[in-house]
């Protein structure tokens, strides 16, 4: 695909140049993999008085589409220690292959998040679970699209204090207006990878 010298570009601008400027941020970092695709999600999350911003950048590639996005969320403890809910905006941005026909992704979807960390409960097993919804309906899609639906969930098992052994789930639809009429493109796919706190 066209662009992924430039989304090889924006990753390399993510881990070297970004850091820097984090003014103290804590930096996330994650990264699955398949046997057919890749999965990447970097997030800053910025001190603030009682609430957790966190931006971030992600990409996900396989040999039928390449989706890169930016994020900003505003996250919370709610209710009991160790369980954070938020809400926020993405902006996705790629290219998706439908049989012979390409299409390009373009979508602000709204999204809502969750993570429980069973280390902050008296059990203290080193395990965190997380979710993430993202929708945009055809009022926030462009490009070709008309829609765009996608659910990541993740189950880590830290083995030292900023470092998890991950295994997630991500299903994606997306549609796009043609001439013969909409195309559908959607995918499901499970990983293994890890994620690092610095």
């Amino acid at each position: 695909m066209k662009s992924i010298k430039g989304i090889a570009l924006i990753v390399a601008l993510m881990i070297f140049a970004l850091p820097k400027y984090s003014l103290g941020a804590s930096i996330r970092s994650e990264i699955y993999a398949n046997t057919d695709d890749i999965r990447i999600d970097l997030g800053w999350v910025f001190p603030a008085y009682d609430s957790y911003p966190e931006a971030g950048l992600g990409l996900d590639y396989s040999d039928d589409y390449l989706i890169t996005n930016i994020n900003f969320a505003l996250k919370d403890d709610v209710l009991f220690p160790g369980l954070i809910l938020g809400l926020g905006l993405k902006g996705l941005v790629g290219q998706v292959d439908v049989g012979a026909k390409e299409f390009d992704l373009g979508a602000a979807a709204f999204q809502v998040l969750g993570e429980y960390d069973l280390r902050e409960k008296s059990t203290n097993l080193p395990i965190t679970i997380s979710a993430s919804f993202s929708i945009a309906p055809d009022a926030l899609c462009f490009s070709d699209s008309s829609r765009y639906r996608e659910f990541f969930s993740a189950l880590y098992v830290y083995i030292i204090q900023n470092g998890a052994i991950g295994i997630g789930y991500r299903n994606f639809e997306a549609r796009f207006d043609d001439p013969s009429g909409q195309v559908k493109a959607s995918d499901d796919s499970l990983f293994i990878g890890f994620r690092l706190h610095f």
